[in-house]
């Protein structure tokens, strides 16, 4: 039986046995030699992030509270008698979303790529799944505003904080639709689908991660729409069928896809529809305004 030929694991020469098996070429010992496991992040990393994304959103409103009450007593020569949220705090407060989501997706990188050491997107999951793709996205962002449309008909729904402030103005309206679009949907998914999810799943399971993701994702939306029970089961679904499609797909990119459409067709709706049709109902507007698009009578 002739020997069996030895290859360096480097540059792939055939090595000679009677020169100890080092290669000429390379120096290369022919041993096989163990990798290093590579340490990726679990859920305490995961959840972590989380709580720097929510600290990073509380932080810079407080910032935002602070430059209202200097411009208000710079304006007015006094310090407010009472707190009250006006034109210029709204404004402020939205605005200090931006550079928080700016913060959030760079320590998302940061864990993700191992500061540089990995794919930041690869890692993440961010390509479409054989079986979802953009149109898979649409229709699924189309069903979910469905669902908000049935919770507004038939569940209790009162004026909520967002309602309050998109009666301020035009301006905090295209900023609510502007951070609605172009940061919210990456930045959250990213933080929850992605950073968070993979963690919990990777040491907990699929069912763990499902759970946990949808409880933190509708507990830091509670305050903001506690007062619908409309609002808060619309969340709640949005979040499951997004961590789902996570699940199933163990792709990024088809929740993100989804979460802007999602986002985009409230945002038009919030844009294009009248002031008072979208007070109460964001849902039932959005609905109207898709189908006189499409020359359907509501």
């Amino acid at each position: 039986m002739s020997p069996l030929t030895t290859y360096c694991p480097k540059c792939g020469n055939a090595l000679d046995p009677a020169s100890g098996l080092d290669c000429p070429t390379c120096a290369t010992p022919s041993y096989p030699v163990m990798q290093q496991e590579e340490k990726i992040w679990g859920p305490g990393t995961g959840l972590l992030v989380w709580l720097s994304s929510v600290v990073l959103i509380i932080g810079f409103q407080i910032i935002a509270i602070i430059l209202w009450l200097a411009i208000t007593m710079v304006q007015t020569g006094r310090m407010p008698q009472q707190f009250e949220i006006d034109w210029l705090l709204a404004v402020l407060s939205i605005a200090s979303t931006f550079p928080a989501h700016l913060l959030t997706l760079f320590i998302c990188w940061a864990v993700v790529s191992g500061r540089g050491q990995r794919p930041f997107w690869q890692t993440l999951g961010w390509s479409w799944h054989t079986q979802f793709k953009w149109v898979h996205a649409v229709g699924l962002a189309f069903l979910m505003m469905g669902v908000a449309y049935l919770s507004e008909k038939y569940l209790p729904h009162k004026e909520t904080d967002l309602d309050k402030l998109l009666k301020m103005g035009t301006a905090v309206r295209v900023m609510v639709a502007a951070l609605a679009v172009l940061t919210a949907p990456l930045v959250e998914e990213v933080v929850y689908r992605g950073v968070l999810y993979s963690g919990i799943e990777r040491v907990w399971g699929k069912t763990a991660g499902i759970a946990l993701v949808t409880a933190l994702f509708a507990g830091v939306h509670y305050f903001q729409y506690r007062e619908s029970y409309a609002a808060l089961t619309a969340i709640v679904s949005l979040s499951l069928v997004l961590t789902i499609l996570r699940a199933a797909t163990g792709k990024l990119l088809p929740c993100v896809a989804t979460h802007l459409i999602y986002n985009g067709i409230q945002s038009v709706a919030l844009l294009a529809a009248p002031a008072e049709m979208t007070e109460n109902r964001p849902a039932k507007a959005a609905m109207v305004i898709i189908c006189q698009w499409f020359g359907f009578d509501y």
